[in-house]
């Protein structure tokens, strides 16, 4: 196969899992107004409860403006509060709202169950196979090309 033809289809795949991701979100989040990172943040927060921004920034891979900039807008739209930690008062916490968590807790534990259900009919070495293959995937595409630029 040559290189064009490989390219092609890595990223035919990639687009292809893009669209069933999308696919299942949608149907399981339907009435949940959120974009995709968004959607990830809030699952985080759902997950693990309140966390500091930095925390965030590091479990989502993103920049920290990148970050500020979802939140802001998670902000606006009442699904989140920033909170002063009880221990720590120089520390700002970031946590799903009240009325969030009750109108949004049974479409975020129906998407866990959904992508539990998918990913558990993967063996151990399959699992393992995925995210060897992902990982790879990211270093190359995170590499600079032969002109020093990146992507």
């Amino acid at each position: 196969m040559d290189p064009f033809d490989r390219s092609y289809e890595v990223m035919k795949h990639i687009k292809k899992l893009k669209e069933l991701m999308h696919e299942n979100m949608s149907q399981t989040l339907n009435g949940v107004n959120l974009t995709g990172p968004q959607g990830m943040i809030v699952r985080l927060l759902f997950r693990f409860g309140p966390q500091k921004i930095s925390d965030i920034k590091e479990r989502m891979g993103l920049s920290m403006s990148t970050v500020s900039g979802i939140l802001d807008r998670l902000e606006r739209d009442n699904v989140i509060s920033r909170e002063k930690s009880e221990t720590d008062k120089r520390v700002i916490l970031i946590h799903l709202t009240e009325d969030f968590k009750k109108t949004s807790t049974k479409a975020f534990t129906q998407m866990e169950a959904l992508w539990s259900d998918k990913l558990n009919r993967a063996t151990d070495t399959e699992i393992k196979t995925i995210l060897e293959a992902l990982s790879i995937l990211e270093r190359l595409m995170s590499q600079k090309n032969d002109e020093g630029d990146t992507p």
